[in-house]
């Protein structure tokens, strides 16, 4: 090989590396801090979970066009919050669309304090199947998520008939009504009937 020709091969490989370092040979996968305000959320990438706040996550660029980035983040006593992040253009990358700081603020649940009675009193009242108290006593019940919002409260007492209260959360309507959950709650417990001698 002449002293030409090996420049000139030189020249080519040195050209071609600088075309990968600057093209890369691939896409690089986009590092993503994210944070939530409170802090200790769990966060899902497209239904996916990745870890909890705040860390830090390389996302890496899904295959095709017009790919949707939907994350949503959860914490118990908090509502959900969701993001999504769509390609608009067919050349854009994960990294066009998503910023590289995702922050998200939580909003608390609504919190809903019920005075529960019952005659008698000493009755085992549940929520939705899950039991929350003796009769009489003061609940804080958190506001649902999802739909239909249903609070079912069931008291029971040996030897009475179970007492059933369901309240259904609703959205403002047009004409103003808005739902206002009770401040009070009581059961009347009838007795069970008598039984006939046999």
């Amino acid at each position: 090989m002449t002293p030409e020709k090996s420049r000139r091969y030189c020249r080519v490989a040195a050209l071609i590396a600088m075309l990968s370092i600057s093209f890369g040979c691939g896409q690089k996968p986009h590092l993503v801090h994210i944070s939530s305000d409170p802090s200790g959320a769990v966060v899902f990438l497209n239904d996916k979970v990745i870890g909890e706040t705040p860390f830090d996550t390389s996302i890496e660029q899904r295959k095709g066009d017009y790919n949707i980035y939907t994350f949503k983040v959860l914490k118990e006593e908090y509502k959900p919050v969701r993001k999504a992040f769509k390609e608009q253009l067919y050349h854009e990358k994960v990294s066009d669309i998503i910023p590289e700081k995702l922050h998200f603020i939580l909003k608390e649940r609504e919190k809903y304090l019920i005075a529960i009675t019952s005659a008698p009193s000493g009755a085992v009242v549940a929520l939705n199947g899950e039991v929350i108290g003796e009769t009489p006593f003061t609940a804080t019940i958190r506001e649902r998520i999802g739909n239909p919002r249903t609070f079912d409260f069931v008291a029971v007492k040996e030897g009475y008939t179970q007492g059933r209260t369901v309240l259904r959360e609703f959205a403002p309507q047009e004409n103003g009504a808005v739902f206002e959950f009770p401040e009070t709650l009581h059961f009347e417990l009838g007795g069970d009937a008598e039984r006939k001698p046999q």
